[in-house]
């Protein structure tokens, strides 16, 4: 009988370590092998009332040519920020973060992948643009439907779609764009600008992209990760490049480091709501107040859209390394 209540115990006890894991997010998602930027922040963040590092708490990593360099402890526990650093000889494969927390004899494991980078960078894709170019900004939303599967995406706050009202959604999106390639290119077109497609998961306003609410993921509204690869790689058979823009200023106000912070500074705070004057001039006019350069530099750009501290060395990290991230995969 105690046999069979110890199997039970530790089934649950498992069970419960793997739950947990569930809801933690990992941001970068991944990572690659080779890459010059090899002194890796990641982010780590609990989505569930468990917190990722107490007092008597160990963070651990055994995989061959990665170290963990430093567990950075934030004042929100939810979240923890892991220094690591990938040596050249590294191999792509999982990286098992463990987590011990020896107080209340729990743990968890969180399973982390190093790609192999794709090789071509910056002959086959990254090429830059030059003058040489063509350069073709477009609003997905506002430029061709191509799949009416998903003009609404069930769970999504921003349920409009109505083409005849300027601030609603007109179901645009990225197969649209990819059917209209030989058009473009008829026209001379040899690079496509597009407004951002990063997920904009906002209740209202969505169908210009620039209130982030998770970089890692592509609007479902505009087909997802696969119809941008899909996109990308269209292009690229043509000889045509593809700019993603990808606003660093600001966030949506849905943006789980709004909702769930992982310390004070990370947002520009103010005691009253205080937007940006937009008078970029202030910034280079040597006879402008202090007053003046601070509401320009750290105001929110709307009251949905809150303003990043990039003075913040972790908000810095997490934007560079996204930058970084989008180019390489």
């Amino acid at each position: 009988m105690k046999q069979i209540w110890l199997l039970c115990l530790t089934v649950s006890l498992t069970f419960s370590a793997f739950a947990q894991a569930e809801n933690i997010k990992v941001y970068p998602t991944h990572w690659w092998t080779g890459m010059k930027w090899n002194k890796l922040q990641v982010m780590v963040h609990s989505e569930s009332d468990v917190n990722v590092w107490a007092d008597k708490s160990v963070v651990s990593i055994n995989y061959p040519g990665v170290k963990l360099v430093k567990v950075n402890k934030p004042e929100n526990r939810k979240y923890a920020f892991l220094d690591l650093e990938i040596a050249p000889t590294a191999r792509p494969g999982i990286i098992k973060i463990d987590f011990n927390f020896i107080d209340k004899k729990e743990k968890f494991t969180i399973n982390y992948e190093l790609k192999a980078r794709a090789p071509g960078n910056g002959k086959d894709y990254a090429l830059g643009v030059t003058s040489k170019d063509l350069v073709y900004l477009i609003m997905p939303d506002r430029f061709s439907n191509g799949d009416y599967s998903n003009d609404k995406v069930p769970g999504m706050r921003d349920q409009s779609l109505k083409r005849d009202t300027v601030y609603m959604r007109h179901g645009g999106d990225l197969k649209g764009v990819e059917n209209k390639l030989d058009y473009l290119q008829s026209m001379g077109v040899t690079s496509i600008w597009l407004n951002p497609v990063i997920e904009n998961d906002m209740p209202d306003r969505t169908e210009h992209g620039y209130a982030f609410t998770d970089h890692y993921k592509v609007d479902r509204r505009l087909g997802g990760e696969a119809a941008y690869l899909s996109l990308i790689n269209a292009a690229h058979k043509k000889g045509m490049k593809i700019i993603q823009d990808a606003v660093y200023n600001h966030v949506g106000n849905k943006h789980i480091t709004v909702l769930d912070p992982p310390m004070k500074d990370w947002l520009h705070q103010w005691d009253k709501f205080t937007q940006t004057s937009y008078k970029d001039q202030v910034m280079f006019d040597p006879y402008a107040s202090g007053k003046d350069k601070k509401i320009m530099e750290d105001g929110w750009f709307v009251r949905s859209m809150p303003d990043l501290n990039h003075h913040n060395i972790f908000v810095e990290k997490f934007l560079i390394q996204h930058a970084l991230w989008t180019v390489q995969e």
